[in-house]
């Protein structure tokens, strides 16, 4: 019994003691997933070709749900350190710049009528910039401003050491050349030009300026100058214009375009270029405004034409032509306006500036023609003097609803009694005229269209030419001209604030 008990406890120990021995590899391997083993790499790249080689392929491999792994062997660190720094690196190469001594003020002066182009909101920053280009045959720089429908270029001598053009912000050179003090300031220009290692990627470049005189240096960062817009050239013989005679003929019509935006050919003023004429026309659909000058004299050649000798006519925006009368100088006598009819561009030069623009699409309305539909038959004249006074002390009672200016003609007294009601207040004035002894008129026009209309009239007195109540009034300069040396001809033509009789 004792024996029996004994063998019974040696045969368990015996079987715990099995159980308590380690699996066999085989065992392990039979519980190692396919897709876990295939990540051991052998050391041997040989080794690991052959491993692929023995390895048998799943009979379905479609319904298999392990993923495939690659069994290429994975680099080392090293290698891939080896392999970045064996790889092509950009380049950079610096490209010389210009090189120029100029003076302070003939800078500044040129600055000041390039800017006069610059947009107030740029639609790319390159529109911000101006492009200085340093002519070393000519011995000058220019520099050219645009909002691409109007182009600004003044030049002025320097020492050109080394030529080159870029571009930098205008409105910041200016302000650094103001400040800078009267004498001579030297020009450097930088750029580098960075090579991508890939042969597709475009070459990157960058550049800048240095302004420097004896006491100080500062550099301005740029846009390359191929970034600019390019300067058209126009295909048209130069036409020789007197100054005086331009000038004049502008100011009597840039009061009566348009500020309407949505109205776009208004905005500007239709010119005419006739053998011995000039003509300016210039409308908001409330006022026509009419000068024509004459131009005979001066040194142009003959244009050919097939048939008819017609004029050469084009809107240009007021926006332009009113910089050109601004930077105009009274010691230019002349000006020559090119014309091209087929890039629908004129540009003005004199002396060392260009003021380019683009001219306005559309057909301009024939004003004259709507204007011979109406006939006058009664005449006031009157000084021009007297009636800008009263019009300015009666616009204190205007608001921006209300602007109507009443006017009554007496003949019996040779007077015009002017008046103006509003609910916080009234005024009359009372004027001399001359007026015929049986006219009794009323009528009434907006207050600010006919005090512009009056300033614009280059003469002493100032004749009326009206008809009745809903009737436009004509006004055309009498007495004595501020410039009696020209032939000119002016209408202003005013519509009137007419309401229909209860």
């Amino acid at each position: 019994m004792t024996q029996a008990l004994q063998r019974s406890r040696d045969k368990a120990a015996k079987q715990k003691k099995q159980t308590e021995q380690p699996t066999s590899e085989a065992t392990i391997a039979q519980r190692v997933p396919e897709t876990l083993a295939s990540l051991e790499q052998p050391a041997d790249p040989s080794e690991a070709s052959e491993a692929e080689a023995t390895v048998d392929e799943p009979e379905n491999s479609e319904n298999s749900a392990e993923p495939e792994v690659s069994a290429e062997p994975v680099p080392k660190k090293s290698s891939r350190k080896r392999a970045a720094r064996s790889q092509p690196k950009d380049t950079s190469a610096m490209e010389p710049g210009m090189q120029v001594i100029c003076s302070q003020s003939q800078f500044h002066d040129a600055l000041a009528i390039a800017s006069c182009a610059a947009p107030a909101k740029p639609s790319h920053p390159v529109l911000a910039n101006v492009l200085i280009v340093a002519d070393a045959n000519a011995q000058q720089v220019h520099l050219t401003v645009t909002d691409l429908s109007m182009t600004m270029q003044a030049s002025f001598e320097a020492q050109v050491l080394l030529g080159s053009e870029i571009t930098v912000p205008v409105e910041m050179l200016s302000g650094m050349v103001k400040q800078f003090p009267t004498g001579n300031i030297t020009l450097n220009s930088q750029a580098q030009v960075t090579k991508p290692a890939a042969e597709e990627e475009q070459a990157i470049k960058t550049c800048s300026i240095t302004l420097a005189d004896t006491n100080g240096k500062y550099e301005i960062r740029g846009i390359p100058a191929e970034d600019f817009p390019p300067i058209a050239t126009l295909k048209a013989a130069p036409v020789s214009l007197p100054t005086n005679v331009l000038r004049e003929g502008l100011k009597g019509v840039l009061y009566a375009i348009s500020t309407d935006e949505t109205k776009r050919i208004l905005t500007g003023v239709y010119i005419q270029i006739g053998q011995n004429a000039l003509k300016f026309i210039a409308t908001d659909g409330h006022r026509v405004a009419i000068a024509e000058l004459s131009t005979e004299g001066i040194s142009r050649k003959r244009r050919k034409r097939s048939g008819a000798d017609e004029p050469t006519q084009f809107p240009i925006s007021g926006k332009a032509l009113k910089e050109l009368i601004r930077n105009l100088a009274d010691s230019v006598d002349s000006i020559q306006l090119l014309y091209d009819a087929e890039a629908t561009r004129a540009s003005f030069a004199w002396q060392d500036i260009i003021l380019s623009c683009q001219c306005i699409e559309g057909q301009y309305p024939d004003c004259e023609q709507l204007l011979a539909r109406y006939s006058f038959d009664r005449e006031v004249v009157l000084e021009k003097s007297g009636l800008l006074k009263a019009l300015e002390r009666l616009s204190v009672l205007t608001d921006k609803k209300e602007r109507g200016i009443q006017f009554r003609f007496d003949g019996a007294t040779q007077q015009i009694h002017l008046s103006i009601e509003r609910e916080f207040g009234k005024g009359d004035e009372t004027i001399s005229a001359h007026i015929p002894t049986d006219m009794t008129l009323e009528i009434q026009f907006n207050l600010k269209y006919l005090g512009e209309a009056v300033k614009a009239i280059p003469s002493s007195a100032i004749k009326m030419h009206l008809k009745q109540p809903d009737y436009p009034v004509m006004l055309v300069p009498a007495g004595d001209f501020n410039n009696p040396e020209l032939e000119m001809e002016m209408r202003h033509f005013l519509f009137p604030l007419y309401k229909q009789p209860e």
